[in-house]
């Protein structure tokens, strides 16, 4: 399991101790729109990767995921998977 240390500063200061943040949130810590991060989610059910729960009425992105997102863990285990077929 992946402590607080391996979430990114900036990340951490804007979950504050939360184990969610909202869309709008995760627009800042990746630099997109909320439209396209909904866009995307529609066509694959996921943002790069990252798949939201549903609290509230409201989609809620775990940060510790978001975190794989931004350090970029994601694209390297695509690559990987890629690379074993």
């Amino acid at each position: 399991m992946k402590s607080v240390q391996d979430i990114p500063e900036g990340l951490a200061r804007l979950a504050n101790g939360r184990d969610n943040i909202l869309t709008h949130e995760l627009g800042a810590v990746t630099n997109t729109a909320t439209q396209t991060i909904r866009k995307h989610l529609c066509q694959t059910g996921s943002f790069h990767g990252v798949k939201p729960i549903k609290i509230g009425g409201r989609l809620q992105f775990p940060v510790i995921e978001v975190a794989k997102l931004v350090r970029g863990d994601y694209l390297l285990e695509s690559h990987n998977e890629g690379a074993s077929l």
